[in-house]
């Protein structure tokens, strides 16, 4: 039988800030500002709990109100 693990963010020892909000083709991006995690989703509920999840704290979240492009690992710029 397999061990449970804990369900802690995997950047647990620094928090990240993510950019949240939809694309201009529709789906909603949760981006982390420093360029390490990204995340491309349906929906806006799934993109929040990528991004609070992966910040590791409760404001780890910024909502654009401006479309948000998936960088596809080229950083944020």
């Amino acid at each position: 039988m397999g061990r449970s693990r804990s369900l802690q963010p995997p950047h647990s020892d620094a928090s990240h800030l993510f950019l949240v909000g939809r694309s201009r083709a529709g789906f909603w991006v949760a981006r982390d500002l420093e360029g390490v995690s990204e995340g491309i989703f349906r929906d806006r509920k799934d993109a929040m709990r990528f991004a609070l999840f992966e910040g590791g704290h409760a404001n780890a979240v910024m909502l654009s109100p401006h479309p948000v492009e998936p960088s596809f690992g080229r950083g944020t710029r």
